[in-house]
């Protein structure tokens, strides 16, 4: 290094300007591509609705519940409470049109790994993952109360907040619509309460809640461009800083350790000076 600044002067100057040019470049396509994002956010109510159940009646040995309700608008979240059941009773919930996704972890704290945009079917073993279907079943280990959680339509978002790709505003609204229209259809469900004892006409009222959504306004994904030009050029400052460490401190070693041969032969000179 040494070598190569004493041949060429200029060579600390011109890696300084390198650096500083590639950070003004740089931080410019951050801010560009910040400012001209093709990203937009959709954002959807995502309201709780309870439903009314309807009492099917019983089967003829009296060990069998049936009712029904039904959901006609974009739906995500589905919730079906039943208190009172005894132990081994098996509650069953079916969907008339398409499936249905559950997990007995879903919707819970101590769930790890969990995701139900997956299934079982793709691969992804590291995950507990939801099972799609028309029809879930659910047999109680202690007596009380069993909730069953399912998602309806996992496409959906499910905070009320999604996000897609778009070459324009008019088509994110056109595209956000459409995803929101394609899951709006009416479905008729079934719960299936079964009892090893006899069920009495009114003992069982099946709670049923879900949760929908409606598209409210889509709107272009923005973040502070100066904040981000300011982090990027943070970045890049660093990352060239830590480059030019090591040039630098070899630099200015050799120049000290010059300047200190030059104090010695001075003094030499200085001494052999005076004896003369």
């Amino acid at each position: 290094m040494k070598k190569a600044l004493a041949q060429n002067p200029n060579m600390l100057r011109t890696m300084i300007g390198l650096g500083l040019t590639l950070i003004v470049i740089l931080s410019y396509a951050v801010y560009g591509a910040t400012i001209a994002s093709s990203y937009y956010m959709y954002h959807t109510t995502n309201e709780s609705v309870n439903h009314d159940v309807n009492n099917q009646g019983l089967s003829p040995d009296n060990t069998t519940q049936t009712w029904t309700f039904t959901t006609n608008r974009s739906t995500t979240w589905l919730n079906v409470t039943i208190d009172g059941v005894e132990i081994e009773d098996t509650i069953s919930v079916g969907v008339s049109d398409g499936v249905w996704y559950h997990h007995e972890m879903l919707g819970s704290e101590d769930a790890d790994r969990f995701s139900c945009r997956q299934t079982d079917d793709q691969g992804f073993e590291e995950y507990n993952v939801c099972t799609a279907s028309k029809v879930h079943s659910f047999t109680a280990e202690s007596a009380g109360l069993v909730i069953m959680r399912g998602i309806v339509s996992p496409e959906l978002p499910m905070g009320g907040l999604g996000s897609l790709y778009a070459d324009s505003l008019e088509d994110a609204e056109e595209d956000s619509s459409e995803l929101i229209a394609a899951y709006n259809g009416t479905r008729v469900w079934t719960i299936t309460l079964e009892s090893s004892d006899e069920i009495h006409p009114s003992e069982y009222s099946p709670l049923v809640e879900s949760t929908t959504h409606e598209l409210e306004k889509v709107e272009p994904f923005t973040i502070n461009p100066v904040t981000e030009m300011l982090w990027s050029i943070s970045a890049l400052i660093g990352c060239f800083a830590i480059a030019l460490v090591i040039p630098l401190s070899i630099y200015f070693a050799a120049r000290a350790k010059e300047r200190r041969e030059e104090q010695v032969r001075k003094v030499a000179l200085d001494k052999t000076t005076q004896q003369e």
